[in-house]
């Protein structure tokens, strides 16, 4: 029996977070995928992106970020998004999530071994998956939170 082929968004900012979704990458090939993110050089080159500007940088660019993401996610219609972290990921997450009825998974960041990061412990309360690297994270979330080991 054939899988469907679900739409999966990526979401993450450059760096680490970046750097841990292309570790993952060959997790979600044979499946259509989109990535969101903020431009650098890094980042370019990788087909299906959209890049955003800071979102907190001001009220602004709040709001022009979140016109854009509404607008991605109505081009991509996405079955599932997924995030490394980073701020970048709220918005999506909570707009894909009431929306567009996406599945979401988050991957807490490595760095994170003791303590929650902000943007996990806002996107917590919505994932339908929320993923960490290290067992002391799993006192901090609750019974939701996965331990899947790191990817390093």
């Amino acid at each position: 029996m054939l899988k469907k082929r679900k739409k999966i968004g990526l979401i993450c900012s450059p760096g680490g977070h970046f750097t841990e979704i292309l570790q993952l990458w060959e997790a979600f090939e044979g499946h259509p995928i989109f990535l969101i993110t903020y431009r650098e050089k890094a980042t370019t080159n990788r087909g299906n992106t959209y890049y955003l500007t800071n979102i907190l940088r001001s009220p602004i660019a709040f709001i022009v970020g979140i016109i854009k993401i509404l607008i991605i996610l109505l081009k991509e219609r996405p079955d599932v998004l997924f995030s490394t972290g980073s701020e970048i990921a709220a918005p999506p997450f909570y707009l894909g999530k009431f929306l567009f009825r996406a599945k979401l998974i988050y991957l807490e960041c490595s760095a994170q071994v003791y303590r929650p990061s902000l943007t996990g412990r806002f996107v917590y309360p919505i994932t339908d998956l929320f993923l960490v690297q290290w067992e002391p994270l799993l006192k901090q979330y609750g019974s939701r939170a996965k331990y899947v080991g790191g990817l390093i």
